[in-house]
Parts: C-alpha cells; sequence; structure tokens
C-alpha cells in the first residue's frame, strides 16, 4: 500500500487488489455491526458510546435523537470505502484519489473499523492485549493495519508543523 499527498488538499492510496478486497469486506463487517449489533454487543457500546451514563432518561433521550443519523454517517463511510475498493474489474492495482472531505470521511470508516476490531482482539486501555483470552491473529493484524492507514493518511491531512 502506497498512502501520498497530490497536489492540492486530499490523498492518493494505491491498493494491491487484494488489500482493496480486505478494505471492502471489513467495510461489510462494520456495515454489519452497526444494521444488526445489539446492545449486548460491546463493540456498539464503542461505536455509539453511552452520552449520560449517569443519567438514563438523558442518555436514552440522547440517543432516540442522535442514534439514527450517527449510524446512517458510519454506514455511509464503510459504502464509500466499498465503492471506492471494487475490484470487479480484475485490476491488479487500485487507484484511489480522495479529497479531503472524501479523505475525512474514510478516516471516519478507519475508526469505526479499529474500535471494532480492537474490542474482538481485547485491546486493553493502555493500547497493549488482554493477556487472559485467546484472539485471532488475524484480527490483530486487520487492526493494526488499519492504524497504519489512519496514521498515514492522518499524517497527510493534518502534518504536524516540525
Amino acid at each position: 500500500m502506497i498512502v501520498a499527498g497530490r497536489s492540492g488538499e486530499g490523498v492518493r492510496l494505491v491498493l494491491e487488489a487484494e488489500e482493496a478486497m480486505l478494505l471492502s469486506e471489513l467495510a461489510d463487517q462494520v456495515d454489519s455491526v452497526l444494521l444488526l449489533g445489539s446492545g449486548e454487543d460491546p463493540a456498539i457500546d464503542r461505536l455509539l458510546p453511552n452520552a449520560y451514563p449517569d443519567d438514563v432518561e438523558a442518555a436514552g433521550e440522547f440517543e432516540r435523537y442522535t442514534r439514527g443519523s450517527l449510524v446512517d454517517g458510519k454506514r455511509q463511510a464503510a459504502q464509500s470505502v466499498r465503492d471506492a475498493t471494487d475490484v470487479s474489474d480484475g485490476r491488479d492495482l487500485v487507484e484511489i484519489e480522495l479529497d479531503e472531505s472524501e479523505a475525512w470521511g474514510w478516516l471516519t470508516f478507519l475508526t469505526d473499523l479499529r474500535l471494532i476490531l480492537a474490542e474482538r482482539v481485547g485491546v486493553t486501555d493502555d493500547g497493549g492485549y488482554a493477556e487472559d483470552e485467546e484472539r485471532d491473529d488475524y484480527l490483530r493484524a486487520a487492526y493494526e493495519w488499519a492504524g497504519f492507514v489512519q496514521g498515514s493518511m492522518l499524517e497527510i491531512l493534518d502534518p504536524m508543523d516540525a
């Protein structure tokens, strides 16, 4: 994968077909969690945390007015990733040009993906992994890879002055 800046503000991604397919599959999984996930799934709690943990009435009111639009925005971000990573034409490389707004949408998706994967692989508050549980190495690798992509995009979109 190559993540680079481009003239103007935005990001250019060059993905191998396998990477594009992986991102598309992960976007499907994020969408499924958002669409089918219940309050019993701790990943939903990470994606849509309780705004008022000490006030049940205020939390319910906040969720009633905001949850639908939050879920819609997250699902749209996942859909934009699926659309951009389509490899049905048999290409070996997928080149994606994102303007700044599109790139921030991708970052929304990558954040949501990493929140879900963090829950699934047992990422602890200090950034390590829970030792007491057997976790899927594939999901850990996907978590780390998504972090690399996210960090690379952020370096382009919001470079720190040296």
